[in-house]
Parts: structure tokens; sequence; C-alpha cells
């Protein structure tokens, strides 16, 4: 019976039975479907209905599941075993969902080095900042914010602390602001209505609190690191990271610096139910991160067991 057939299973399992995660595992959806074919094969049942839209789990096919995980946790810690007995050698594969804004600021110098360190471990990294279910399910590390998930286990944190920044070349054709009012004289910008997971005041700075006005944003952009491009161009003023300028390089000023604005969480959170084998190659990428942060002079925050 093929492994990899029954992590399909097992990642259907975990989805619902959605077949549209098969950019998260990274093979086609027909590929997905012969897998389960292959399953059905080998034992003889029926574990799917198959139906254009909503296949579902068939009775079989739930008892299944359980014996199914037991079989790929087996082959995983025998492997495991196997391997570090005759050699070191570090392979496998990790899916690590991640905001925008970290995916980039995570530079391609320390990807490189990630790689050349550990050849054979491949990382698929998952860019968004609207998180969907499914990716929240699958993914072995979460490197965003996030709320409580009793299937997830938070090792440690990043703050941000927000406030308003523009660039010199804005504040003197535009005139610094004085005043907290003097903002509906000048270009704001902000992230628009679209969804940032966890981070539900990521427009703070225009809703009216915060000891602000009210403000309307005459541009924006659902992308916090493209807003504070946009803003190092001199277009506006952007809310941002006090910590943004070490992670994206050109500097800002920060405008009305009295106004402090929400902070936010970044968790490095991993799944409770990790095989043995995946939760060295989780260990692995979380100290790299570690060190790659502590180099940025970024401050981790370690959660209470």
């Amino acid at each position: 019976m093929k492994i990899k057939a029954l992590k399909t299973f097992l990642f259907l399992a975990e989805n619902d039975c959605d077949f549209g995660g098969y950019k998260i595992i990274g093979i086609p959806r027909s590929t997905m479907w012969s897998h389960i074919s292959e399953l059905e094969t080998e034992t003889g049942l029926k574990l799917i209905d198959r139906r254009k839209q909503n296949s579902s789990f068939t009775e079989a096919g739930k008892k299944f599941i359980p014996y199914a995980a037991r079989m790929v946790k087996a082959f995983e810690e025998g492997l495991n075993k196997a391997k570090h007995s005759d050699s070191d050698l570090i392979e496998g594969t990790i899916v690590v969902s991640m905001t925008s804004a970290i995916a980039y600021s995570w530079s391609m110098q320390s990807i490189k080095d990630f790689h050349s360190k550990y050849p054979n471990l491949k990382v698929n990294i998952i860019a968004e900042d609207l998180l969907s279910k499914q990716t929240e399910n699958s993914a072995d590390i979460l490197l965003r914010p996030m709320g409580n998930n009793p299937n997830l286990i938070k090792k440690w944190h990043i703050a941000y602390h927000h406030g308003l920044f523009a660039s010199k070349e804005y504040l003197e054709r535009m005139g610094i602001p004085k005043t907290p009012e003097d903002l509906a004289g000048h270009s704001i910008m902000g992230y628009g209505e679209h969804e940032f997971s966890y981070f539900e005041d990521i427009n703070w700075h225009l809703k009216g609190k915060w000891g602000l006005p009210k403000l309307t944003p005459t541009l924006t952009i659902n992308s916090t690191t493209a807003l504070f491009l946009a803003a190092s161009a001199g277009i506006g003023i952007c809310s941002a990271a006090v910590e943004s300028s070490q992670y994206y390089g050109p500097n800002l000023i920060r405008v009305l610096p009295q106004i402090d604005g929400p902070i936010s969480r970044t968790y490095f959170c991993t799944k409770a139910s990790a095989s043995p084998s995946m939760q060295r190659n989780i260990d692995i990428f979380r100290i790299f991160f570690e060190q790659y942060a502590n180099a940025m002079g970024i401050k981790i925050y370690y959660e209470p067991d």
C-alpha cells in the first residue's frame, strides 16, 4: 500500500474531502483521484462517493481513516529511526503558511542559505494574508497572526507595533501633520476592505479611533509590503509596523509619533499531531528562522508551556 496514497487520503480526511487542496500538497487533482482509486483497489472498499461537487467519505472510508493514520505514522517513525541509524540526511517536505509580508521580508539570501544547508528538505511556502481553513488545517508550520486552535501549538511570537509613516520627500512636499485633524488634508493609504486573517485592526487608522478622526483613503492596496513601499515612494501616509524598516530597507519618518496603533503578533505555530520525522523537520526550520530573526535584531517572545 503506497504511503503517498495514504497521505492523500489523510489530507482529504483533514479537509472535508475537498479535492480543491491539490495545490497545497503539490500534486494534480487527477493524481489525488488516482491515489484514492489505488487504495480502493487494494482494500476492496469504496472509500469515497465521487461527485462533481462535494465528494464525501463512505462509512467504510470513515472507518478506514484511523487505520490509515496509524500506517503512515508507523512508516514515518520507522523511516526516521532507519535514517538516523545510518546517516544525518535531512529530507522531506514542509508546508509553511506565511503572510505575504513575511514571505517578502524573508530575504532571498536567507532562503538560499536554508536550501544550501538542507538541499533535500523541500519548503512549500503559501503566502497569503487571508488564511483559508484548508491551509490552516493542512500546513505543518504557520508563521502569521493566529487565533486559538486546539490542533496547533504556539511556540513563540513576534510583536509588531503600528504607527503612521511617510517618506521625507512626501512630508517636505505636503507638510508635517501637527495634530490628528491635520490628516484630513493629506493623502492617506489603507489596506482596503479586504480581510486580513486574525488582524481585524489592519485599518485602525481609518476608523475614527485610536485618537484619530475618521479618514477616507485615497489609495488602497491589499498588501502591507506594497503600502510600505508606496509610502517610501512618496505617495502618502500609511499605517506600518515600527519594525518594518529593518525588514524592508527604506526608512520612513513616523508621523504623529504620540499616536500608538495596535500591536499585532505573528505566531510560530506547529501541528500538535506532527509525526516524529515531521517534528524533526519543523524543529530544523524553527531553529533556522530563530537564528535568522536574531541576526536581523528581531525579538522573539516564547509562549509559556
